[in-house]
């Protein structure tokens, strides 16, 4: 098994991991929650904290990215590996033949 490949597959076990997906609901939950919670006239706690909830949604856009990014490269090794295959069972074939 190659690294990359290696690396794609330990990537989907962390995002499939429920304690990741936990952590990432209870925090977006926290504060979604803070944001809520506080009066309008707590203008730069309200914006604080709505800066922090957008932070953590795009570290999880981009975490998520990441992970798609191994999990298309093991995509395309398998394809290259197929058609690795497939190229010598056809010049096996022409040597037989």
């Amino acid at each position: 098994m190659s690294q990359a490949q290696h690396r794609a597959e330990q990537a989907q076990r962390l995002l499939n991991d429920p304690l990741l997906q936990e952590a990432r609901r209870a925090v977006v939950q926290a504060l979604q929650t803070e944001v809520l919670s506080l009066p309008l006239g707590e203008r730069e706690r309200r914006e604080a904290a709505v800066a922090m909830l957008k932070g953590a949604e795009q570290f999880f856009r981009v975490f998520e990215l990441v992970i798609d990014g191994y999990t298309l490269e093991r995509a395309e090794l398998t394809n290259e590996a197929q058609i690795q295959a497939r190229h010598h069972a056809i010049e096996e074939r022409m040597r037989n033949g």
